[in-house]
């Protein structure tokens, strides 16, 4: 008989119930563990196409083992207690059968997903609908446990609802892909612009009375989304239904801006007139590159580049290449390093069945974000925390210099 509703098929079926909308949403995010990147399933072949339902990969480790699927967000499905968190972090253990669906071991699903539940907001499990017995549902009724009946590869039913359920801090793990989850994260094709100013002037641009966009464009760039985009990635915006609003990090730009120049209009009038420059920004306006960098300082990827950058250099590695800040990285926060470095529909190259990273992949420069090697390797460039900016040839990515500015000189902003 022909495998069906293996475990790799029921678990694409459930992450498409309960994640529909994962490349329109701008809070939701799935990983699947990096057992599934195996070619093979008990004998049989996972069709490549069934791979990229389920892809990205990430290593996932919790304290009680290795959920099939980590997601981050409200499920599509009805679940219970719903009001008690806005973003949810939701487990999926998955139980399939090569051969006999029926057979799926749905009563180890559930007590797998239970034991999660000190980590994350919601547990489910999926299996094949005709392995879901009443006595499977009550135990799973008992223990706050969804379960997804699943009845093709491509149809999933919600049999029991999952309940919301407290959970305190967040693991390494968890927090990585929540950090990608949300409008923090670095996106896969490019940081949007390179220039702190055009982050910063979207905030001033915000606090004006008068048309954003508008404003924006006259004193800034002329790229509204990207400046917009920036300066949520950054922490100086926070775009909710009702509007975007300054954060308490933008509200501190805005009164930087006054203090420097006496009012928000003469701020970005200065802006305006940095407009083409290519000059660096701690050598254009030492004071605003020195915010910039108080500001970028407080975003989780600087901060993973900071300390693996200066972990090198202790052990004489200088200038580093950025295979070599991966593996350093990669020590300090695996999970943290797979989101902010590799592109998702290579992470099955990079990352091996067993959760580690297969480093002889570092040397393919496709493998890596455009954004971190280009864009926002630039930014920390113009703010004064690397020596050199970055590139945007995949030829020169494994050649380009990664360096600590404060290790070679001492800057003083005045």
């Amino acid at each position: 008989m022909a495998a069906t509703l293996t475990e790799p098929t029921v678990l694409a079926a459930a992450k498409d119930t309960l994640y529909p909308d994962l490349d329109t949403s701008t809070d939701h995010y799935a990983v699947t563990e990096t057992q599934f990147t195996k070619r093979t399933w008990g004998g049989w072949e996972i069709p490549g196409d069934l791979r990229s339902r389920l892809a990205p990969y990430n290593t996932i480790r919790l304290a009680d083992g290795e959920p099939d699927l980590l997601g981050v967000g409200m499920p599509a499905l009805e679940v219970l207690n719903a009001d008690a968190t806005t973003t949810p972090v939701t487990v999926i253990e998955a139980k399939g059968h090569n051969r006999d669906p029926s057979a799926a071991d749905v009563r180890q699903g559930i007590n797998q997903a239970h034991s999660h539940l000190s980590e994350v907001n919601i547990g489910y499990v999926a299996a094949p609908i005709q392995s879901i017995s009443d006595q499977a549902r009550a135990l799973a009724r008992d223990l706050n446990i969804g379960v997804i009946g699943v009845e093709s590869p491509y149809d999933a039913t919600l049999v029991e609802p999952a309940r919301v359920t407290g959970v305190g801090d967040f693991s390494t793990t968890i927090d990585a892909i929540r950090f990608q989850a949300t409008t923090h994260r670095l996106t896969e094709g490019s940081f949007p612009v390179n220039h702190p100013k055009n982050y910063l002037g979207y905030a001033l641009a915000l606090a004006v009375d008068g048309d954003t966009p508008e404003i924006y464009s006259e004193h800034v760039i002329n790229s509204v989304s990207g400046g917009r985009r920036g300066a949520i990635l950054l922490g100086l915006v926070d775009n909710q239904p009702a509007g975007e609003t300054l954060t308490h990090l933008g509200a501190e730009v805005v009164r930087f801006a006054r203090n420097q120049h006496g009012s928000i209009d003469a701020a970005l009038d200065e802006f305006a007139s940095w407009k083409g420059r290519s000059t660096p920004f701690f050598d254009l306006a030492p004071r605003w590159a020195q915010l910039a960098r108080s500001v970028a300082i407080q975003y989780d990827p600087t901060r993973l580049i900071i300390e693996a950058l200066e972990r090198l250099h202790q052990r004489g590695i200088k200038p580093a290449t950025i295979d070599a800040v991966v593996r350093e990285a990669s020590r300090i926060n695996q999970p943290l390093t797979v989101e902010v470095f590799f592109t998702q529909t290579r992470r099955e190259d990079v990352l091996t069945a067993d959760g580690d990273i297969d480093e002889s992949m570092l040397s393919d420069p496709t493998v890596y974000k455009s954004g971190i090697h280009f864009q926002f390797k630039y930014h920390l460039y113009h703010i004064g925390l690397l020596t050199d900016g970055g590139t945007d040839d995949k030829d020169e990515v494994l050649d380009n210099d990664w360096m600590l500015e404060h290790l070679v000189n001492l800057r003083h902003f005045s």
